[in-house]
């Protein structure tokens, strides 16, 4: 059996890399040219563009790790079953149980590896891109920085603190606005539960007012409602903040710790920091569907495998994007949201599994 493991982890790994490898080369080809116009319009050095796609392969692969997984078991096993290697470990009797075990533990270490590979050095390379996408070809000001888990902008005449921002819905948990004159003194201070951005301004929600009086007194107003209209919006502060991807899990932890202990929504935060767990375990888990399907025939080789594997991946990522809107609308707890899909394909590749013994 050891002897039958070596040789199942050899001809994964060798699969594994070429489909990574693949992918990768496709992915790389069609982004560079998706974006390179983009570098050339904004007069970006070369050899920063090609910084900007080094520091994308990182992510790219830790992207592509499930969908190499998959395919590698579909390729390895289609072949195998077609050359008869599988019917002769039948005869000796392997079960298929026993043939699958040594695919599931590659698989999974796999996946512990697409982990700490997302943990490790994703967080650092995409925020490089990200930054030499933003000030480079955007041209946009660096003017938002991270502390103690807020996001603090300058603006033109005032300074923006920002606890949580959500820029598919326009809105922002915990709002601060220091105003300040000419001479960078302060002179107004509004703080608001949560802020939304209609018709080119700032709706605020629960919140106060202080402004300060010429002789250095204040004078606090609480409101239920506030308008104002600032240079400011969403656009501004969108680019700043840091994404998922960008943050390890222990960081998004920490963070969406800090905002719900403060009272505000941090639903779409916990969902992206269930989904940090849920997602190396994306690969055994399609490597568990992908088992069976390969064994069902000896025809189709290279090419079965390739559209199975790219079909089930497809379907995988319909019901896992479908999962996570759901729970980041709040139709689905955050832990749901980011583990059902998981759940649904264990099922039905352990569905496979049975039938295909039985």
């Amino acid at each position: 059996m050891k002897i039958i493991k070596r040789y199942f982890y050899r001809e994964f790994l060798t699969f594994f890399f070429i489909s990574v490898i693949t992918f990768l080369i496709i992915y790389m080809v069609v982004d560079f040219f998706g974006k390179i116009d983009n570098f050339l319009e904004a007069n970006v050095p070369m050899n920063v563009a090609f910084s900007y796609f080094l520091y994308k392969i990182p992510f790219s692969i830790q992207q592509l790790i499930p969908v190499s997984v998959l395919i590698s078991v579909m390729l390895m096993l289609s072949i195998m079953n077609k050359h008869n290697e599988i019917l002769a470990m039948r005869n000796c009797g392997q079960s298929l149980f026993n043939i699958s075990y040594p695919i599931i533990v590659i698989s999974t270490l796999t996946g512990i590896g697409s982990f700490f590979l997302a943990e490790s050095i994703v967080p650092i390379t995409s925020s490089m891109a990200n930054r030499i996408w933003n000030i480079q070809v955007e041209k946009r000001d660096p003017k938002g920085a991270y502390k103690l888990s807020h996001l603090w902008y300058k603006g033109k005449d005032a300074i923006y603190q920002i606890r949580a921002h959500d820029s598919r819905k326009h809105t922002i948990e915990g709002f601060s606005v220091f105003f300040l004159d000419k001479d960078f003194t302060l002179t107004k201070k509004i703080d608001a539960r949560k802020a939304t951005w209609i018709n080119d301004r700032w709706y605020l929600n629960d919140g106060l007012i202080q402004e300060i009086e010429p002789d250095g007194s204040r004078k606090s107003t609480r409101f239920t409602h506030y308008s104002i209209q600032v240079p400011e919006g969403p656009e501004n502060f969108e680019r700043s903040m840091k994404t998922p991807e960008e943050m390890s899990f222990w960081e998004l932890r920490k963070y969406v710790g800090k905002i719900s202990q403060e009272g505000y929504d941090s639903t779409r935060y916990q969902v992206d920091l269930h989904i940090k767990i849920a997602f190396p375990f994306i690969c055994p888990i399609l490597a568990l569907a992908g088992i069976p399907l390969a064994l069902r025939r000896k025809k189709g080789g290279i090419a079965f495998g390739i559209t199975i594997g790219i079909g089930i991946t497809f379907l995988y990522l319909l019901a896992f994007g479908l999962s996570r809107s759901l729970a980041i609308s709040g139709a689905l707890p955050p832990i749901l949201g980011a583990w059902i899909a998981n759940l649904l394909f264990s099922l039905f590749g352990i569905y496979l599994m049975l039938a295909r013994e039985i």
